[in-house]
This record gives structure tokens, sequence and C-alpha cells, in this order.
């Protein structure tokens, strides 16, 4: 029988898949959502084989993607999109996950310190927007995207980059035929940002970036942009639901 999981792997509890789970309902797939970041001793043998894969999304967090000394299970998410990416499973990589899929494919990621650049924290326009991509592409008329990033993804001569910002040159890429790296947050909604607000950490982090007004800015641009964003990303999480089904046989 074909495969019909999907693998979202998470980093961080509140960190969710939001709008990418809700493409998945009514497919037929199923959503096997997994956090090996709080798991001592975690081995590749907590990951299915791709094999087993309808498709694999990888979400974001605050880990340094080259940290696999202080998150060893890094390395078995980077060595599983490396796989994907081998096997062709339709794969999303968001924020960190996008990392993982850069590193997966040899390139870099270099912290905004080491850049010269500050933190990218709020909701603003992509630029660049290939409109050709059937992922990206929908989203070149959005009104904004939830940025909330300090590291960046370093292209390499033959990289596919998707669309871009003023200050993170990669926002997305293509890797491969059936797999796409987003730094930004496709999955957000006001709801789910409401959630990454509750947390002490997420308002500070906003508040340094942004001053003492961030969350209220952050929720008023969420309701701003909301109506106007959710079909655009509907259309892009579309595509990707329809490789998924199609590995599946479905």
């Amino acid at each position: 029988m074909p495969p019909r999981t999907v693998l979202i792997l998470q980093h961080v509890e509140v960190e969710k898949p939001g709008l990418i789970l809700d493409a998945l309902d009514g497919s037929g797939l199923r959503a096997d959502i997994r956090n090996l970041i709080d798991t001592p001793g975690a081995s590749a043998g907590d990951l299915p084989p791709v094999s087993d894969l309808a498709g694999l999304v990888v979400m974001g967090g605050p880990m340094n993607a080259d940290d696999l000394a202080g998150h060893p299970a890094l390395k078995l998410e980077r060595d599983l999109l490396a796989d994907a990416l081998r096997a062709g499973v339709p794969t999303l990589g968001v924020c960190l996950g996008a990392q993982l899929l850069a590193r997966a494919q040899d390139l870099a990621v270099r912290t905004g310190a080491d850049l010269g650049r500050p933190g990218e924290i709020g909701w603003a326009p992509l630029r660049d927007v290939d409109r050709a991509d059937p992922v990206v592409g929908p989203l070149a008329d959005a009104p904004g995207v939830l940025h909330w990033h300090g590291d960046r993804i370093v292209p390499g001569p033959g990289t596919r980059v998707l669309a871009s910002t003023g200050t993170t040159e990669c926002q997305a890429f293509r890797a491969g035929p059936a797999a796409w790296g987003l730094q930004f947050h496709l999955e957000v909604t006001p709801g789910l940002l409401d959630d990454w607000l509750a947390e002490p950490s997420f308002a500070a982090e906003a508040r340094d970036a942004l001053g003492p007004d961030a969350t209220d800015r952050l929720r008023a641009d969420a309701l701003a942009v909301a109506r106007d964003l959710r079909p655009l990303a509907e259309r892009s999480l579309a595509h990707l639901r329809s490789l998924f089904v199609a590995r599946a046989g479905l």
C-alpha cells in the first residue's frame, strides 16, 4: 500500500503547523506530529524511513541549524531531509526547517550577527517572488507574511531562490522538483500568533526587535493582512497537499 503519512517535525510546542495541518483536512492523509528535540537519546530509529512517508514537513524553532552538539536530533532531521530529497518525497521546511533543508543541500546558514543584520520580525510582503512557482508564486500579491528569524540561508550559485526581502536574500527556495524551504511563517494565523505571544520568550524577543508595543503591533498587523493572505496561503498549501496525495495514491 502506498504511504499515507505526512510526518511533521516540531521543535517548540507552540510553533504548531497551523494552516499546514488545516490543508490536510479531508485528504485521507494521516499527520504524524513528533518532537525529537525533547526526546533524550533520540536516534534514527525514532523516525520512519522516507519510504513510509507521503510527505515531510519540518517546522521552525529558535535553534541554530548547525548546533548539532546542543541539539543532536537536528542531525537526524538533516539526514532525513537528505533522504527525502533523494527519494523525491514532497517536503516543506519552515524557518529552522528551511535552514535544515538548506544544510541538507550543503548550503550555508549564517547568523544575523555574522552578516551584520538584525533579526527580522514582523509582517511584511515578499519581494522578487517567482510567480511561476506553484507554492511561493501565489504569495506575490500577499499584503504581508510573518517573518521571525535571525539566521539566514546563504544561497549557492545553483540555488533557485523564489523570494526575498530587504534584509534576507533567500526568503524561499526550491530544492528539486518537490521540496521547498520557506524562511517565513506561512502557517501562522492570528490565533496561532496569539499563542506565540503568550510565551514570555517570544514576547520578549518581539519587544527587543520592535519596541515596547511589539505585541500589539504584531496582533494588529496579523488581523490587517489575514483576510487577503489566507486564500493565497491556502492556494500555496493546496499544491503541497496535491503532491502528498499523489504520492499516497489517493
